[in-house]
């Protein structure tokens, strides 16, 4: 058994160590450590979280600036197609100098006839029919308003006359890469009509900036099918350097759908034959009778058009 001096050696025993644990827990000894440590994460958080913040902040301003320029070259190239195929304005008119009605306005409407409101390319022809073996012969006119219309020979370029006569807006209000673009247009559009089903050809611009080096590249694919409409896919991108990691590229993809149309006019003329190639003379299509050596002829005015409101254009961009 403990005594009473037994007993009171254990309490206070009890006691000194439940006071040690006690001061233990009550001391502030090495607290200015934990919390300058707990300060210093916090402070690092927010320099962190700061840092982190102004970096997306640059690199997304610079991203939009490689998007911007990217885009602005893509938008120039779309500006320069629209304005190769943009029209003089001036109303249709016929060889006879008759003028085309809209079939969507009425007789009166201030809009009632016809305009070159986009790039209109035309050409005359004439066929005849030999009675002999019912083969057709053309015949094709250089000019707008009369002269000789010459008949395609194998030997030769099978249609010399070919989209001569060009109706587009003044040549002087035009740059000279739109000039180039309308007469490539042009081109495509004379091999369709020489029998290709679709043809295509390739533009392509690059250049450095000579303050920051960075290389910028623009190429457009055109592609005509076989009912002359246009469809024109720019890509234009922004490298960091010339063959180096491409910062930014924007695509512009353009369709321009053709109008085609044929009005006939009945005139008189004059055939006849040199060098084995023969020529249908017209010199008055508003003269549609046929006296002495000369012959009514069917006079068709073939034109191809791309109205402005048949022109879409459908923009992306990718990193």
């Amino acid at each position: 058994m403990i005594n009473d001096d037994g007993v009171m050696k254990l309490k206070k025993l009890l006691f000194q160590k439940n006071l040690i644990w006690f001061k233990r827990l009550r001391s502030s000894k090495g607290a200015s450590v934990v919390f300058a440590l707990v300060g210093f994460m916090f402070a690092a958080m927010i320099a962190f979280v700061v840092i982190n913040a102004a970096y997306s902040a640059a690199t997304r301003v610079k991203r939009l600036k490689y998007d911007e320029q990217s885009f602005l070259l893509a938008e120039s190239m779309s500006g320069i197609i629209t304005e190769a195929l943009t029209g003089n304005g001036n109303l249709v008119e016929l060889p006879d100098h008759s003028q085309v009605r809209r079939p969507d306005k009425a007789a009166g409407d201030p809009d009632e006839y016809l305009k070159y409101d986009a790039l209109t390319l035309n050409y005359q022809y004439i066929e005849q029919k030999n009675p002999s073996d019912g083969s057709i012969t053309m015949y094709f006119n250089a000019t707008e308003n009369g002269g000789a219309f010459i008949e395609s020979v194998a030997s030769g370029d099978t249609k010399p006359t070919f989209y001569d006569v060009v109706k587009a807006k003044d040549t002087a209000d035009v740059r000279d890469v739109s000039k180039a673009v309308r007469n490539m247009i042009r081109d495509l559009a004379r091999k369709i009509d020489r029998g290709e089903t679709e043809v295509q050809e390739t533009l392509t611009t690059n250049f450095t900036n000579p303050d920051t080096n960075e290389y910028f590249s623009v190429e457009t694919k055109f592609t005509m099918n076989s009912s002359y409409s246009i469809n024109a896919v720019t890509e234009a991108k922004v490298l960091k350097t010339a063959g180096g990691d491409v910062l930014s590229k924007y695509i512009v993809r353009m369709d321009a759908a053709a109008a085609v149309r044929t009005d006939k006019l009945i005139c008189a003329g004059i055939k006849s034959e040199s060098g084995g190639v023969s020529a249908i003379q017209i010199n008055d299509f508003t003269d549609n009778v046929a006296d002495g050596s000369e012959e009514l002829v069917k006079v068709s005015c073939y034109s191809v058009t791309w109205p402005a409101d048949q022109m879409r254009s459908v923009y992306s961009t990718s990193h």
